[in-house]
């Protein structure tokens, strides 16, 4: 089969943590590294083939559903989280709002993974009207209009997997991954990611991609050690 299982509309209960995570103060916690990549054929694939450089994100014309770095096949904007712990760090909701900006037609970051409860941003940089749309099944959906400058604060209560729309630019979109734990990261630009503070004992982990679905493995941490792992996409 092509890629992993697509799915994202809703993490289900079996996805993700159940409502009895008890915050506990985590002494002897590891820490896991790791990098998620894609190994198939890259002419088949819609890619941003900027990925290398360091160029600002106004400055990229290529489409951002896959990223994949050219010299390490890092998939870059997948998330990564732990979906069965109970017990753990304290769910820490950021006094700072998370931004999601619209520049020149075009969501940034195209990718935003929260913890439940929220508050995100959501700007308008350009000096034309845009739409902010939202198709939610547990948390509240909107479509409200934007101006140049304006800001529109909206909190997520709900785990959950967003895709957030423009109506008046019908390509522009991006995805807001909402989880109800705090053991997760999203990839950088080569793949990486790092979740640290992660009590000892196995765990499942898991990471979604937009245009690569899921994959899954199970990971056993040992008191203050450091874990490496990979998770790798096949075409086939």
């Amino acid at each position: 089969a092509l890629f992993g299982f697509l799915s994202w509309n809703v993490i289900s209960s079996e996805d993700t943590l159940a409502d009895n995570y008890t915050e506990v103060e985590v002494k002897d916690g590891g820490t896991v590294v790791g990098n998620v990549k894609y190994m198939g054929d890259l002419t088949t694939l819609s890619l941003n083939l900027y990925a290398d450089w360091e160029l600002p994100e106004t400055s990229k014309t290529s489409t951002e559903k896959l990223i994949v770095n050219t010299i390490n096949s890092g998939v870059k904007y997948a998330v990564v989280s732990i979906t069965d712990i109970t017990n753990g760090k304290k769910k820490a909701i950021p006094t700072i709002h998370p931004i999601i900006d619209q520049q020149r037609n075009t969501f940034i970051p195209h990718v935003t993974a929260i913890l439940a409860g929220t508050t995100i941003d959501i700007l308008n940089g350009d000096e034309e009207l845009h739409t902010v749309h939202t198709r939610t099944i547990k948390n509240q959906p909107f479509n409200l209009g934007t101006t140049y400058k304006q800001r529109i604060s909206k909190t997520f209560e709900y785990p959950e997997i967003i895709k957030l729309t423009c109506d008046i630019h019908k390509k522009s979109y991006a995805w807001i991954v909402v989880l109800d734990n705090p053991y997760f990261d999203i990839t950088d630009k080569n793949g990486y990611f790092e979740i640290c503070d992660i009590p000892p004992g196995t765990y499942k982990f898991q990471v979604w991609h937009e245009e690569l679905g899921k994959l899954e493995k199970e990971v056993k941490i040992n008191p203050k050690e450091l874990s490496n792992i990979e998770f790798v996409y096949s075409q086939y």
